[in-house]
């Protein structure tokens, strides 16, 4: 595995809503993260919807992270992994996101057990 750890949105909502879990540690003793831009729509729809202010957490998170924008070399291979893989879109632009950036990805996601380069956590 890497050094380099991409963290996904439930990561992200792990660290939130469960302050004593070992997701909280793992992510303040992580060297280099980093969060798809796709992270912070998906987190911000979230907590709006259970009327929370996202502003806290998304600010944490680009001052933690280095925020990883779509680019279009992401978005084709994409296409391509969420066919092999039998991902959703966003789910494979993440993932793609993490190869790509030679990354593990950090997540509370159950779609992505079982892939290479994946690392479950959870409460």
């Amino acid at each position: 595995m890497t050094d380099i750890k991409c963290l996904d949105s439930s990561a992200w909502l792990l660290y939130y809503f469960y302050p004593d879990s070992s997701v909280r540690l793992m992510i303040d003793d992580m060297g280099l993260i980093l969060t798809s831009s796709l992270s912070l729509f998906e987190i911000k729809k979230r907590l709006l919807r259970l009327k929370k202010d996202p502003e806290p957490l998304l600010t944490f998170m680009k001052q933690r992270s280095v925020i990883i924008m779509p680019t279009i070399e992401i978005n084709e291979k994409a296409a391509e992994i969420a066919i092999q893989k039998n991902l959703g879109a966003i789910d494979a632009l993440i993932y793609t996101t993490t190869l790509l950036h030679k990354a593990e990805l950090v997540t509370g996601d159950n779609d992505f057990r079982g892939l290479e380069n994946v690392k479950i956590v959870s409460a």
